[in-house]
């Protein structure tokens, strides 16, 4: 089992990533229990900008880098392409959409559970193989 802290983006996708890989996960989430001054509701993965993707050209670094990250199956672009809005080249999204995309879908997988809790203190855990 893996503890995956915080359901911001790298959290979301790093626990995705895990899930599908089919190792059990642990997504601590402070939310709904507190929030910060850049939260707005309960959703997983907010993000401040509708921009935040910025450029989807594959002709940059932004846009290949996105190529790559669907090529590999990532959360968080298959969501921003679902709630995608019109932005020139740029992959914008609808913020509160894109938000329930990705919570629906880390909710949706059986391996990962989710606890509501602030993580407050540095845990260390004992190895359980013996290298």
């Amino acid at each position: 089992m893996i503890i995956v802290i915080g359901a911001g983006l790298a959290g979301c996708e790093a626990a995705y990533q895990i899930a599908k890989n089919k190792i059990d996960v642990t997504l601590f989430e402070m939310k709904p229990k507190k929030y910060t001054p850049a939260h707005t509701n309960s959703n997983f993965a907010e993000i401040v900008c509708s921009n935040s993707f910025k450029s989807n050209a594959i002709t940059n670094a932004c846009g290949l880098l996105k190529e790559e990250l669907r090529m590999l199956d990532s959360l968080c672009i298959k969501c921003a392409d679902k709630t995608k809005v019109a932005a020139g080249q740029a992959l914008a999204v609808d913020r509160e959409k894109f938000a329930e995309a990705v919570t629906r879908e880390i909710k949706s997988m059986k391996n990962i559970k989710i606890e509501e809790a602030e993580i407050r203190r540095r845990y260390t855990f004992k190895r359980l193989d013996k290298r």
